[in-house]
């Protein structure tokens, strides 16, 4: 009766109504919510039994209540079905995606160099579980199944949000089952988020009616027995089924609380458990409780060495635990499963604690010595071993090293239960302290990691100590990613006077975080103060890593404070040492190559700037340091974005989000939102920009500085192209902190300036307009760089044509053209050409007009701006114009990526396959592929590898000259 489904009418048909709309190729949630026993895997089992008749390829996994491995639950679902399938099929999905997925999954593990897992990163493995799905669906319909999510692992609970927000583009069900009230916060947080979504279905599962206990009950069971079962059982399925076993010799009158916690059953329940394994010789309940040991599903072959008994003995007593459907078979031959998970907590908790800490040294003892994964032997020596055992915590340290990339909240718990086991011992151990707090800031546990750095503080004696330099340097990068600005302000200071006033490399160390927190801050002119002294207390002590950090730093903080020949004197010097330096020592300070990179991008060096932030990238990654992943992402994000790529920027954007969310800063992820909305905009997209731009800044929680500063701005941008110029208005100023916008970088000033010019025309005040225009001209002219006198260019533009002056409006509109395509900001190029065309369009220069049209919509075409294309052309078309192919489409007008692509595809290759060999994401191809057909005038890629082939071969013309050669 255990997996049997009584009544449940509304919750099955509600199951099949979700299985036709998969079937019609949609995406879609089903959760079963309930509390222990009340029959949600049981409704599992019918949804698993109707989609098997209806085709879907089923993929069944569960949580352990204590084997919770990085990723246990999607193993389980995932692992065994992947060694059926077709190793064509998954050598598609490149050797990247393969090597990280294989650090997951142990039917991938064989013949697949895998990736340093401590520089693995979490959520490109996401990525990568995402597109394995995405592969092995192969036109059948997928159900997942993910069972009793209440003792789900932290990865797998981060993989799951993961793929909630970005499901797979192919026929899935995703089916969830837990308890709620045990549900780990972040799950429960996620889940909360999505489940008002019309994808998504919540069953409420609860007890079962008297009518239905009725049905439950056999007939020789009398009505008035039914009656009590149904008042003893509360109508909960698995306490009556516990009941029913048992018979009622075995039972207590009454259950007592029936408010179950976790590990409590009601004392009838309980005791009808007991009752079954009461039957049990002596030898059988030892197995059990062996085999509990091990875990809800177990190997038989480990079960005689932790139970201290035969072999055959173990055989024996397992055809007697089946026969009594204690427990059951599974796929493999060797493994067997408790028939419920409240089960085997009573046979576990049935044995005596001195028996079970035996039982699983043995344990432990037995899978190292067959060579079973630290992580695993981990779950076994933490139950294990007692205070001061230095092999323990040696497991337990190394099991924490091989996961903390992909796992830091598991490797967290591992160093904790490692500090536990060495007792006293535990202080003098401050550098093992400091790779916990590193590893919770790696989980996104930064209050936690924040409270163990100001521990390990109170251990570390003042003092230019490196080790307490390290702990005082992160605990105040802790408090910047928590917004806590002033703290860390505090924090460095005292550290810093404790020092004396002797010019040391701690001291520049020190110096070098204050001025970090006053950038982020937007006290610009504080940054260029600590920056000067840190570089003097980096040059006494002859550091040249940290002289580099320190001119990187500086030649960042005068950009942003408005001395740009500073800035850039400082960035040439800066660039030298940085592009001299190998990877190993620069990958040490990987802030110096970021200022670097972030200052070009400022200074509009925008092909620099790429070529640094992605050598950033590539350091942070293969280090492991994810903690900067965003910044240098955001930045990248910027440099394609200002280039005129949009497809590029918006693939680094969504990482720039994916990897701040892991953090758990709302600092950063401020500054990712902030980003994602600019390219949002670019494309075109105003009303989807706006929603990101609402949601982004009402997220924006404890962060501080510049990052809520520049969403507010892009907010205001948004709400100003979408039609609300008084509250685009009203955002900006209070954003940028007064008229003079002190709070925006000093170098982004004039197109903020423009933006207010904008609103002031869109609401009709002319003088106000004017006033901006000015401050716009002026800062551009401090600043001295084209891109930035574009805007100003651009702002002078729009303003003389609202004041009926078009050949003004037209000649300040061209020379921005010119300014922007000076530095390559190719998307702003094409923007002024749009505002040129207007003008000429009113002093009627026809032929001017088609032409600033004709450019425009080529650059958009160029950028990947499918909807400023498509405006282009209409007035293009409005004019009379050819809508055709212009002069700078056709091949000539490929960028060399796409230039690339479109050769691959030629080739046969599929996007997976040239995602792979060209290092970027599937969703990248597929936009250099929309704007190659669109450059070229195909609809397929037949069509472009013919047009490719097409122009490999030579006219007719040129065969014969290069027969006379």
């Amino acid at each position: 009766m255990a997996n049997r489904v009584v009544g449940r009418v509304a919750e099955l048909a509600e199951v099949d109504a979700a299985l036709a709309e998969v079937q019609a190729g949609s995406q879609r949630v089903v959760e079963f919510v309930g509390e222990p026993g009340m029959g949600k895997t049981a409704l599992l089992d019918a949804l698993r039994a109707r989609a098997e008749r209806r085709g879907f390829v089923v993929l069944d996994g569960q949580a352990m209540e204590f084997e919770r491995l990085p990723f246990a639950v999607f193993v389980d679902a995932l692992d065994d079905y992947l060694g059926t399938v077709d190793p064509g099929k998954l050598a598609a999905l490149g050797e990247h995606r393969l090597g990280l997925l294989s650090t997951v999954f142990p039917a991938l593990g064989g013949g697949t160099d895998r990736p340093d897992l401590a520089a693995a990163e979490r959520h490109l493995l996401y990525r990568a579980v995402r597109a394995l799905l995405e592969s092995i669906h192969d036109g059948a319909t997928l159900l997942l199944v993910l069972d009793d999510l209440h003792w789900v692992d932290e990865g797998s609970a981060e993989l799951l949000d993961h793929l909630l927000r970005h499901p797979p583009t192919v026929p899935l069900l995703v089916a969830l089952a837990y308890r709620p009230r045990q549900l780990p916060d972040r799950l429960a947080t996620t889940l909360a988020r999505c489940s008002g979504d019309g994808w998504w279905r919540r069953i409420e599962v609860g007890p079962l009616s008297p009518a239905e206990v009725d049905e439950v009950c056999a007939a020789e069971v009398p009505p008035g027995r039914r009656r009590q079962l149904y008042e003893a059982s509360g109508g909960n399925p698995f306490y009556l089924d516990a009941l029913l076993r048992t018979g009622p010799a075995r039972q207590p009158d009454a259950f007592g609380d029936r408010d179950v916690r976790d590990h409590e059953l009601p004392q009838a329940v309980r005791a009808a458990l007991l009752g079954e394994l009461s039957g049990l010789s002596d030898s059988v309940r030892l197995v059990a409780r062996a085999a509990a040991v091990l875990g809800e599903v177990f190997d038989a072959g480990l079960v005689a060495p932790v139970a201290q008994t035969d072999e055959t003995d173990v055989l024996v007593a397992l055809d007697e635990l089946l026969a009594r459907d204690l427990v059951r078979p599974t796929a493999s031959t060797q493994r067997f499963r408790f028939r419920h998970p409240l089960l085997r907590s009573v046979v576990y908790g049935s044995a005596g604690a001195g028996w079970r800490l035996g039982a699983h040294a043995r344990a432990s003892a037995l899978l190292a010595e067959r060579g079973a994964s630290l992580p695993v032997q981990a779950i076994h020596v933490e139950r294990a071993a007692g205070i001061g055992d230095e092999g323990a915590v040696d497991v337990l340290v190394r099991a924490a090293w091989q996961v903390c990339a992909l796992a830091p909240a598991r490797a967290a718990h591992w160093l904790r239960q490692a500090l536990r086991l060495l007792g006293d011992r535990a202080n003098a151990r401050p550098e093992l302290w400091m790779r916990l707090a590193h590893t919770l800031a790696v989980a996104g546990q930064l209050q936690e990691s924040h409270d163990i750095l100001h521990q390990v503080l109170d251990l570390l004696p003042p003092g230019p100590d490196g080790q307490r330099l390290e702990a005082v340097t992160s605990l105040a990068m802790v408090q910047r990613l928590l917004g806590r600005h002033g703290s860390a302000k505090v924090l460095l200071l005292a550290e810093l006077d404790a020092l004396g006033p002797r010019r040391t490399s701690a001291t520049a160390g020190l110096e070098l975080e204050l001025a970090a927190g006053a950038l982020r801050g937007s006290d610009f002119p504080a940054a260029v103060r600590w920056g000067a002294r840190a570089l003097a207390s980096a040059a006494s002590d002859t550091q040249p890593r940290l002289v580099a950090t320190a001119t990187a730093l500086l030649a960042l903080a005068g950009v942003f404070a408005g001395s740009t020949a500073e800035a850039v004197a400082k960035l040439d010097e800066a660039v030298r040492m940085v592009d001299d330096a190998p990877d190993r020592l620069l990958a040490t300070h990987l802030d110096a190559i970021l200022r670097v990179g972030w200052t070009e991008v400022f200074l509009e060096r925008l092909d620099e700037a790429r070529r640094h932030l992605g050598r950033a990238l590539d350091l942070a990654r293969s280090t492991g340091q994810s903690y900067v992943l965003a910044d240098v992402l955001v930045g990248l994000a910027y440099a394609y974005l200002w280039s005129g790529r949009l497809a590029e920027a918006a693939c680094h954007a969504d990482d720039a989000i994916e990897a701040a969310l892991l953090v758990g800063s709302d600092e950063l992820r401020t500054m990712a939102g902030a980003v994602g909305v600019a390219v949002a905009l670019s494309g075109g997209d105003l009303p989807s920009a706006l929603r990101a731009a609402e949601k982004t800044v009402a997220e924006a929680g404890t962060a501080a500085g510049r990052g809520p500063t520049i969403a507010a701005g892009m907010l205001a941008q948004a709400r100003l192209l979408n039609g609300d110029a008084d509250a685009a208005r009203e955002t900006l100023l209070h954003a940028g902190g007064g008229d003079d916008l002190p709070r925006f970088e000093f170098p982004t000033r004039a197109s903020w300036f423009r933006t207010l010019t904008q609103a002031e025309l869109a609401r009709g005040e002319m003088i106000g307009a004017a006033r901006w225009v000015r401050r716009a001209e002026a800062a551009a002219a401090v600043t001295g760089l084209s891109g930035q006198q574009g805007h100003a260019l651009l702002a002078r533009a729009a303003f003389l044509l609202a004041n009926k002056e078009a050949a003004g409006a037209a000649t300040a509109a061209g020379e921005a053209a010119a300014a922007f395509a000076a530095v390559g900001m190719r998307l702003y190029q094409a923007h002024a050409h749009m505002a040129a065309a207007d003008a000429l369009v009113t002093t009627g220069d026809r032929a001017g007009a088609l032409s600033r049209f004709g450019q425009a919509k080529a650059l958009f075409a160029a950028a990947g701006a499918d909807t400023m294309r498509r405006h282009a052309d209409t007035r293009l078309r409005a004019l009379g114009g050819r809508a055709g192919r212009s002069s700078l489409q056709g091949r000539a007008a490929l960028s060399d990526r796409e230039r690339q692509i479109a050769e691959l595809v030629a080739q046969g290759r599929t996007n997976r396959q040239i995602a792979d060999q060209l290092f970027v994401s599937p969703k990248t191809v597929e936009a250099h592929l929309s704007r190659t057909f669109t450059k070229l005038g195909v609809s397929s890629r037949a069509a472009l590898a013919s047009a490719i082939a097409a122009e490999r071969s030579p006219a007719p013309e040129e065969s014969r000259d290069s027969h006379h050669d």
